[in-house]
C-alpha cells in the first residue's frame, strides 16, 4: 500500500479509536469557510441571490397554508399572481423543520436556524457523494484513499459549487447537484450491483422533475449506460433494465405528486409536466428495451446493438418532437422577443460563455478555470484508462455540465462539481509520479496539478487579472456601484416601506423578492421568466416618457411605483428608451432623479435609498 503523507494523515485522524470519515474533513473545512463568508448575512436572512429570497417567500406561503398544488405566487403581479416553475416538494421540505421549531423558538428564529441547517446538511451529502466518486476514479491506480482525501479538500475549495450550499442557500440547485452526483455514483457501481441502476434512474428522474436543468443529466445518464451495454452487454444488461425502470417509475410518481389532474394536459416546458413525463417514460422505456427486450439476433455483436440502440432512441426522439414541438426550444420557448431584449439581457448569470469572455475575461477564470483544468485532467485520465467505465460515466456528466456552462454561465457550479474527481485524481497521480522520482520535474508537475484543481486558485488568479483588464478607475467605480446596489436590497432599506399602507408596487425587478420577503406589499415584477406580464408592464413604463407611461401604470393594478437609482436597471432603461424618448426623459430617469410627473406623488421613506411614489388616478 502506498504512503499518502500529510493528506492521508488528515483522513486518519482518530476520534474515540475510530477513523474520521474522509468526507467529514471536507465538510468541516467547507462549512467553516462558508459560515465565515455567508453566516453574517444568513443571520439577517439577507441573500445575495434573489432566488434564495424568493424560495423563503415560497416557504412562508407553505407555512401559511398555501396548498401543495397551488404554485402561484399570489403577491407577484396581482390580481392573477405568477405561476412559479419551482418544485413544491423543496419548499415543503424546508418548511417542515421551520414548522417544528416555531413553537420552541418562534418563526423568525426558526427560519434562521433552518437557513443554516438546510444547506449545511445538503453540503454533507454532497461531500459524501463527491468523495465516493473520487475514490472510484482513483481505484484503478491504487489511489482510492488518496483520491478520496484530495477530493474532499478540492471540493471544499470549489466555490462556484459550494456557494450553493452556503448558509441561506434555499435555492434548488444544491439539490440538483446532489441528485446528479448520486446518479453518477450509482451508475459507476451498476456493474457489480445492477439494482443500483434503479437508484441512478430514480435520482435522475427526480432531478428532471425538480428542475429543467436535470434533463441533460437524464440524457447523458441513459446514453452512458446504453453505450456501456453496447460494448459489454453481459455486465450491463441488468443494470440498464433497472435504470430504465427507476427513471420511468420516478418520472411517473413525481408527475402524479407534483402536477394536479387539472394540468395533466398542459404542455409546459420549464417544469414537471406532460412533456417531462413523456421524456422520462421514453428514456426509461428505451433503457428497458435495450436491457431485455431486443431480439437475440440484434444483440449478438457490437454493430447490431449499436444499430438497435440508435434506431429505438431515434424513434423516441422523433415521437417526443412530434408530440411536444413547443419544447424543442427549451424552457424559454414561450418568452417574447422583448423580454429577451429588455429583461434577459440584464441577467448576468444568463450570459453565455462567449459573452462572459468578452465582458470580463477575469471572471472566466473564476467561474470556469477549475472546469477547464478538469477537462485536461480528464484527458490524461482516459488516455491510458480508456477502458475505465467510471471515467467515461463521469466524463458524460462533465460534458453535460460544460454544455450548460457554455449556454449560460450559471452552469459553472455543475461543471465545477464534475471536475472535482478528475482534478483530485490529477493531483494525487502527479504526487505519485513525483515520489517515484521518474520525472525530474515531478515536484513542479505535482504543484501545478494540485493548484489548478482548486477553484480557489482560479478565483485568486481572476482577481490578479482584473487590474490588467480594467483601469483602476473602472474597478473603483464598479466597487462603489456594487456597494450602492447592495444597499437597495439590504434589510434596513425596507423598514419604513413595511409600515406604509399595503398596496401593489410597480417596481424595479431586482427589488421584487425583497419587497415580498420584508413587507406586506405585493410586487409587480421579479427576475423570473414566468413573470412576463408584470415584468413587461414595468419595463415598458420605465423606458417610456412620463406621458406615455401614465396609461400603462394607471391601467395596471399598481398603487405605488418604487425604484432604487443605484440599481443597474435605471441606467439600462435610460440607454434603451422606447421610441424617440431622450434618455433623461424616461420615467426611470425622472424617478431616479426625484422629479416625478404630476400623476405620481412622492411618499417619504426614512433611512433607505428606495424612492416611493403613490399613483394618483
Amino acid at each position: 500500500m502506498t504512503q499518502v503523507g500529510a493528506l492521508e494523515a488528515k483522513a486518519m485522524a482518530r476520534s474515540g479509536g475510530r477513523h474520521l470519515p474522509v468526507w467529514l474533513i471536507g465538510w468541516v473545512l467547507a462549512a467553516v469557510i462558508l459560515i465565515l463568508r455567508f453566516g453574517g448575512e444568513a443571520l439577517r436572512l439577507q441573500f445575495a441571490d434573489p432566488d434564495n429570497t424568493m424560495w423563503l417567500v415560497s416557504v412562508r406561503d407553505v407555512l401559511a397554508g398555501q396548498g401543495w398544488w397551488d404554485n402561484i405566487q399570489h403577491r407577484l403581479a396581482p390580481p392573477d399572481g405568477t405561476s412559479m416553475h419551482w418544485a413544491r416538494w423543496i419548499a415543503t421540505a424546508i418548511a417542515a423543520p421551520i414548522a417544528l421549531l416555531t413553537p420552541i423558538f418562534g418563526q423568525a428564529t426558526a427560519e434562521v436556524i433552518v437557513a443554516f441547517a438546510w444547506p449545511l446538511t445538503l453540503l454533507a451529502i454532497f461531500m459524501s457523494l463527491i468523495v465516493s466518486i473520487c475514490g472510484e476514479i482513483g481505484e484503478r491506480d491504487g489511489l482510492r484513499t488518496e483520491a478520496s482525501v484530495a477530493g474532499a479538500l478540492v471540493a471544499a475549495l470549489a466555490f462556484p459549487t459550494t456557494a450553493k450550499f452556503a448558509p441561506g442557500g434555499f435555492d434548488h440547485h444544491s439539490v440538483e447537484i446532489i441528485l446528479a452526483l448520486a446518479g453518477v455514483l450509482c451508475l459507476m457501481k451498476m456493474a457489480s450491483s445492477p439494482r443500483l441502476g434503479a437508484a441512478a434512474g430514480a435520482a435522475l428522474g427526480v432531478a428532471m422533475a425538480t428542475a429543467a436543468e436535470g434533463v441533460p443529466f437524464v440524457v447523458v445518464g441513459v446514453l452512458a449506460a446504453g453505450l456501456l451495454w453496447v460494448f459489454n452487454p453481459d455486465v450491463y444488461r441488468k443494470g440498464l433494465t433497472w435504470l430504465g425502470l427507476g427513471l420511468a417509475g420516478s418520472s411517473l410518481l413525481m408527475f402524479l405528486a407534483m402536477v394536479p389532474p387539472s394540468r395533466w394536459g398542459a404542455a409546459v416546458c420549464d417544469e414537471m409536466s406532460t412533456p417531462f413525463l413523456g421524456f422520462g417514460l421514453a428514456a426509461g422505456g428505451v433503457a428497458m428495451l435495450l436491457g431485455g427486450a431486443l431480439p437475440l439476433a440484434l444483440t449478438r455483436n457490437v454493430g447490431g446493438r449499436l444499430a438497435g440502440a440508435a434506431a429505438i432512441g431515434g424513434m423516441s426522439v422523433v415521437a417526443l418532437w412530434l408530440l411536444f414541438p413547443m419544447c424543442s426550444s427549451g424552457g424559454y420557448s414561450a418568452m417574447s422577443a422583448d423580454m429577451k431584449t429588455y429583461w434577459l439581457a440584464q441577467i448576468a448569470e444568463a450570459r453565455d460563455l462567449g459573452q462572459l469572455t468578452a465582458d470580463d475575461p477575469s471572471m472566466l477564470l473564476d467561474l470556469a478555470g477549475a472546469a477547464f483544468a478538469g477537462l485536461v485532467a480528464a484527458g490524461f485520465y482516459l488516455h491510458k484508462r480508456w477502458r475505465s467505465a467510471e471515467g467515461w460515466i463521469l466524463l458524460a456528466f462533465f460534458v453535460a455540465g460544460w454544455a450548460i456552462l457554455v449556454w449560460q454561465v450559471r452552469g459553472s457550479f455543475f461543471a465545477t462539481a464534475f471536475a472535482i474527481p478528475f482534478g483530485a485524481w490529477g493531483a494525487v497521480r502527479a504526487r505519485q509520479v513525483w515520489q517515484s522520482g521518474r520525472v525530474p520535474a515531478g515536484v513542479l508537475l505535482f504543484a501545478v496539478a494540485a493548484m489548478t484543481s482548486a477553484s480557489a486558485m482560479w478565483s485568486a488568479a481572476g482577481e490578479q487579472l482584473k487590474p490588467r483588464v480594467f483601469s483602476s478607475a473602472t474597478l473603483v467605480d464598479y466597487k462603489d456601484r456594487k456597494a450602492s446596489s447592495e444597499a437597495c436590497v439590504a434589510p434596513e432599506a425596507y423598514a419604513s416601506l413595511a409600515v406604509i399602507a399595503p398596496g401593489v408596487m410597480l417596481n424595479d425587478f431586482m427589488l421584487g423578492p425583497s419587497i415580498l420577503q420584508r413587507t406586506p406589499h405585493a410586487a409587480m415584477a421579479a427576475p423570473y421568466h414566468r413573470n412576463g406580464e408584470g415584468l413587461m408592464t414595468m419595463i415598458t413604463a420605465m423606458r417610456s416618457s412620463a406621458d406615455a407611461a401614465k396609461p400603462i401604470v394607471t391601467q395596471s393594478s399598481a398603487d405605488y411605483v418604487i425604484v432604487c437609482a443605484a440599481l443597474p436597471e435605471t441606467e439600462f432603461y435610460a440607454k434603451h428608451p422606447a421610441g424617440e424618448v431622450a434618455a433623461n426623459a424616461t420615467l426611470s430617469s425622472l424617478l431616479a432623479d426625484g422629479t416625478p410627473p404630476g400623476w405620481l406623488e412622492a411618499e417619504p421613506l426614512e433611512n433607505t435609498p428606495l424612492k416611493l411614489y403613490r399613483v394618483v388616478r
